[in-house]
């Protein structure tokens, strides 16, 4: 399997661009666009929207220099990126410089090679490739839906011109910075050439754009490090970002006040029940919309569940790269987790508020399934047959003659769970100060953690 499981990336398809090996993807982002709307599982650092905002000031007084352009059009969008990715990466090499190693780093194994290179290296020691798809898997890309959908961030929520909140963000960090390292609207009005520096950005900004005072470039506001991710930002960045994020009254808002309060919440769908049943909720959206959302992150992570330890198990014998699902069968920890799945099945089929659930049928057809499996081979092939037939990307495994053959390599990478974006919507809420997320958060990162985002 491949690290990339979540990620925004504004051209791919949705199915190859993230990993959905039951096709139960389109169920969960409906949930979580209910109860998360703008967010995205990897939009999980306040700080990174700050920064961004900078990137997209800046970069956008040098796209218009170069001769700007339609921002309907996507060729024009791909144009306008390009004068930003530098930035976000710059963002990263300062953040090392300072020493601190830890946070929502995307790209840092690249940019590794190029400062060891003396940054003497092309578009930050990128492959064409690998530059190309860092629109993909890179920061803005986590966080483009909430510059789209958030009011303030940018103009008309085209997710490119900053608006009056990022401006203020971007002024905040831009004032933050040691008086060498700032960047002034002058210094784009000397007679630059722009044309000299179309589709050769990234050393716009390396040599001549952002390159002062490298020494003290760390200085000022960055990521929050791993183990400051539900820290309080500083009271200016806070008075920002709050009312931009969890405005009174917001669905945002409700559920992170929902999830701070479900204290006797033991799991991830104990917190689902919460969200469900949560009053205040229910009078922003219609209740029946999120009656079916436990039964239904239920049967996603008991499927998830099978299909990892069916896949551990395929692997098992390295020596026999296509097993027979007779000898697959023979292991107890599948066996449970196919029960375990059965048992699942039964009860969303059961589930409240499913016939209203416009992304049913997938999830029906796996746990009609899995309830007509009544021995453990049916079951394992009813997985199988679905995983093929329904999965989104590249499929991990088929059934051929008898056998289970995998078809991507063992990476031993754990593919992620189906989540909607609580981790990221309580650590917003953390860092904005709406309420004690500890709880709820303790609850979550004691799961499997979510996947966030390709190193390069």
């Amino acid at each position: 399997m491949d690290a990339s499981w979540y990620f925004t990336a504004p051209w791919d398809p949705v199915p190859i661009r993230r990993g959905d090996a039951l096709g139960l993807r389109a169920g969960a982002d409906y949930f979580a666009e209910l109860i998360a709307p703008g967010l995205s599982n990897a939009s999980s650092d306040a700080r990174w929207i700050t920064l961004l905002s900078w990137c997209l000031k800046w970069s956008h007084i040098a796209w218009q220099n170069a001769g700007g352009g339609d921002l309907a059009r996507r060729d024009e969008q791909r144009a306008r990126y390009a004068w930003l990715r530098p930035l976000e990466l710059l963002w990263v090499d300062r953040t090392l410089e300072s020493g601190q190693t830890s946070g929502q780093l995307r790209g840092r194994r690249s940019l590794d090679r190029w400062r060891k290179a003396n940054r003497n290296l092309p578009n930050f020691a990128m492959s064409p490739d690998q530059f190309r798809r860092y629109r993909q898997v890179g920061t803005y890309g986590a966080y483009r839906v909430m510059f789209r959908t958030v009011s303030g961030l940018t103009t008309g929520n085209d997710g490119w011109t900053p608006d009056a909140t990022a401006l203020k963000l971007a002024d905040l960090v831009n004032d933050s910075l040691p008086s060498a390292v700032r960047l002034k609207q002058e210094r784009f009005e000397n007679g630059i050439k722009w044309g000299h520096w179309i589709n050769d950005e990234a050393s716009y900004w390396v040599k001549r754009g952002w390159s002062a005072a490298w020494e003290q470039a760390g200085k000022g506001l960055l990521p929050t490090p791993d183990d400051k991710t539900a820290s309080l930002l500083p009271d200016q960045e806070r008075s920002l970002l709050k009312p931009a994020l969890f405005g009174d009254d917001s669905v945002r808002l409700l559920t992170a006040e929902t999830l701070a309060s479900a204290k006797s919440a033991r799991s991830h769908p104990e917190l689902c029940e919460a969200l469900a049943s949560s009053d205040s909720i229910a009078k922003k959206i219609a209740p029946e919309s999120l009656a079916p959302l436990p039964a239904f992150t239920r049967l996603a992570d008991a499927a998830m569940d099978a299909m990892r330890a069916l896949w551990a198990e395929l692997n098992r014998d390295q020596e026999a790269q296509a097993p027979g699902v007779q000898k697959l069968v023979r292991s107890a920890e599948l066996k449970l987790k196919l029960e375990q799945l059965h048992t699942t099945s039964e009860a969303w089929l059961k589930a409240p508020g499913r016939s209203a659930f416009p992304h049913a049928q997938v999830a029906d057809q796996l746990a009609e399934a899995m309830r007509g499996a009544t021995s453990p081979l049916e079951q394992l092939r009813a997985l199988a047959k679905h995983h093929d037939q329904h999965g989104g990307g590249r499929r991990w495994f088929r059934e051929q003659a008898g056998k289970l053959v995998p078809l991507v390599s063992d990476t031993g990478i754990a593919a992620s769970d189906y989540r909607f974006r609580l981790r990221s919507i309580c650590l917003l809420a953390a860092q904005c100060g709406v309420a004690d997320m500890q709880p709820a958060l303790k609850v979550i990162t004691q799961e499997r953690p979510e996947d966030d985002g390709e190193l390069l």
